[in-house]
């Protein structure tokens, strides 16, 4: 059945498909009978877990009258399918406005968030229990060709019964979702939940810059934009504080602060006429004076050279203390000194940049990314506007975060780089990689792809360039073989000889002061990943340990660096060691497996694979041993452990649950469990 000569109750004429999600299509309809245009929304009965749960956004949807939220005007069964036919919004979200115009104005945005605020408001309020909407994001939010907001996507939107704690899995989107709705979090929803997910979304229309998951929280809109105000700066970190208890109440009260907005701003005012005295009283001095002051003027000019020195060498005692937080702050304060000097600017992009190669790490680099951008490189009133070099490095770090829209960006900035004559033979490469990493999975040119990787791994062995861009380019083509291992030839030996170069690169610069590359950690994490990666596909067992060893070797060389080492990661490195003693019978290995796995255990101590796997070691230790010499208290202990983790968590994968039962079996074959 096709789409295209689809009619649905001899009325709704399908015409065009808007978009599809995993399990839905959603189609634009014209009505025979009174020529209006409908969305329709299209789901498989095939899944009927997921049925249901659309079927239940379907009845909330329609027990739901208001102008701002789509009307649901028919349901249709037809075909094997379920169509719901609703209002057609024409429009944008604000998601995808951002991307394609920027942050918007702070006017304009006001008068949204108080649309925003009748929504919500009605939401919480139209029934006993508040309905609580648990994913608020731009992308949620449409701007209509009208000039109106509207609130689209209630599929997790939910009743909340006050005090209740929500069972099943975590809800809502990273960065945009309240503390409470997170894995391990209280739990508890009230309308104080889609308060913060409200400031998050702001904070993001205002500045481009995705909120950081908690703990790390919404920054200041002003450290991003100091163009906006204080009332709207004080607004959305009141919606966003960590305890629901220091928000707003309800969106009644956000709204009454959106509505006096200047008044929140008062005391800043006035300060700033104050100011304003000071300082027309200063020029009439200065005028009275002018000598002294011309005289004071080179004074001013030693200070600020004085001053900038301060801050940088402060910076630079902070990278050298891996303090890169600090070291960011006083770069910063050094540039207000000396506002023309290029160096100062990249040394800052590079301490912003994430050292650790964990679930923020992206976000970190683009949020890095979006502060160069808005502040500096497209900011006409900075020195640094344009700026080629800044360009460059910031053109680098879009294609590898490998984002389509930071890909678009890089696109940009590669042809204004071109355009002013900037001098590089990558530029060619880089271009090729954002067109690619700017389109579709479905539509990328993986051939293309491999021959412009090999191109700039050539390029960047046989030429002459610093040392970090030399490591930035090979880091560059280790994300993107990582990213489309399936799709690439060779990707793990590609990514293990590219760090082998890399390293020997960092080995003979690391005490030489020319290095401010911020990556060694991600990219030696993303060697030894590839490394487990590649032995668990190797078929020969030689090879197959050989790898495993190397394996070991580059865990060696994360431990030297102090490598806070994430789950899945140590997980793999354990792993390696079992599998190294599975290939040779050396008890070492075995022993190795057993400490790491401990140790893995006691930091992240819900890691059930973690416990499958120490239980498992636990009573191969036993096993190896004459039967009268065997001590099973352990492995017994910490298999009743992984049963009640079982027990207690009705969302283990297949995967896991598939391990729990080898792990079962091998303690029935043990002889020490019945079946």
């Amino acid at each position: 059945m096709t789409s295209s000569n689809l009619v649905l109750r001899d009325r709704y004429e399908i015409i065009a498909e808007l978009g599809r999600g995993g399990m839905s299509t959603v189609y634009l309809a014209k009505d025979k009978i009174l020529g209006s245009y409908w969305a329709v929304k299209k789901i498989s009965n095939s899944d009927v877990n997921y049925l249901k749960g659309f079927k239940k956004e379907v009845e909330l949807l329609s027990s739901l009258n208001h102008a701002d939220i789509p009307r649901i005007v028919d349901r249709i069964e037809y075909g094997g399918n379920y169509f719901v036919v609703m209002d057609f919004v024409d429009g944008v979200s604000l998601g995808k406005k951002v991307l394609a115009e920027g942050p918007q104005q702070e006017k304009d945005v006001v008068e949204w968030a108080k649309m925003l605020c009748d929504v919500l408001e009605y939401l919480h309020t139209v029934k006993d229990n508040p309905i609580i909407y648990c994913d608020l994001k731009p992308d949620n939010i449409m701007y209509t060709k009208s000039g109106r907001i509207k609130l689209i996507d209630f599929g997790i939107a939910k009743e909340c019964i006050r005090g209740k704690k929500y069972v099943g899995e975590a809800v809502g989107t990273k960065g945009y979702a309240a503390p409470e709705q997170y894995k391990d979090a209280s739990n508890i929803f009230d309308e104080r939940t889609d308060i913060y997910s409200f400031g998050a979304s702001l904070s993001y229309v205002l500045t481009g810059s995705v909120p950081l998951k908690p703990p790390y929280g919404v920054k200041s809109v002003r450290e991003r934009r100091p163009v906006l105000s204080e009332g709207i700066d004080y607004i959305i970190r009141k919606c966003t504080k960590d305890n629901p208890d220091d928000r707003y109440r309800n969106f009644s009260e956000v709204r009454a602060d959106l509505n006096d907005i200047n008044e929140l701003t008062g005391v800043y005012r006035r300060k700033m006429r104050n100011r304003l005295v000071g300082f027309y009283a200063s020029i009439v001095a200065c005028l009275l004076f002018m000598i002294p002051t011309y005289i004071g003027y080179t004074q001013v000019q030693a200070e600020k050279a004085d001053n900038y020195q301060h801050y940088y060498q402060l910076a630079a005692s902070d990278v050298q203390n891996k303090n890169y937080e600090s070291a960011a702050k006083n770069y910063l304060e050094s540039i207000k000194y000396k506002p023309q000097l290029t160096e100062t600017y990249l040394l800052y992009f590079t301490s912003m940049l994430p050292r650790e190669n964990d679930e923020n790490y992206i976000t970190l680099t683009k949020n890095a990314i979006d502060i160069m951008r808005n502040s500096y490189i497209d900011n006409k009133n900075s020195p640094m506007f344009h700026n080629k070099e800044i360009t460059y490095q910031v053109m680098k770090k879009c294609v590898e975060v490998n984002d389509s829209s930071y890909a678009g960006y890089a696109l940009k900035y590669i042809d204004q780089l071109k355009t002013e004559n900037y001098k590089s033979d990558e530029l060619e490469y880089f271009e090729v990689l954002a067109m690619n990493c700017s389109k579709d999975l479905s539509t990328q040119d993986f051939d293309e792809i491999g021959d412009v990787l090999d191109k700039l791994e050539k390029y960047t062995d046989t030429s002459i360039l610093t040392v970090d861009d030399k490591l930035q380019n090979y880091y560059t083509i280790m994300n993107l073989y990582n990213e489309y291992p399936i799709y690439l030839s060779d990707p793990y030996n590609k990514i293990y000889e590219t760090g082998v170069k890399a390293k020997a690169i960092i080995d003979g610069n690391l005490e030489s002061g020319d290095m401010s590359f911020s990556s060694i950690i991600p990219m030696y994490e993303l060697t030894a990943s590839a490394l487990y990666n590649g032995a668990l596909l190797e078929k020969d067992d030689s090879k197959k340990e050989e790898t495993y060893r190397q394996t070991i070797e580059w865990y060696g060389y994360l431990h030297e660096l102090n490598d806070n080492l994430s789950e899945v990661l140590w997980l793999k490195k354990a792993s390696s060691y079992r599998k190294l003693y599975d290939l040779t019978n050396e008890n070492s290995f075995l022993e190795s497996s057993v400490k790491e796995l401990e140790e893995l255990t006691r930091k992240y101590n819900n890691c059930f694979s973690a416990q499958v796997n120490l239980a498992m070691s636990y009573l191969d230790s036993e096993m190896i041993k004459n039967e009268n010499e065997r001590d099973l208290r352990k492995a017994l202990e910490c298999y009743d452990k992984v049963n009640e983790m079982k027990e207690r968590n009705s969302n283990l994968s297949a995967a896991e649950l598939s391990q729990f039962g080898t792990l079962k079996q091998a303690f029935i074959n043990a002889g020490i469990m019945e079946k």
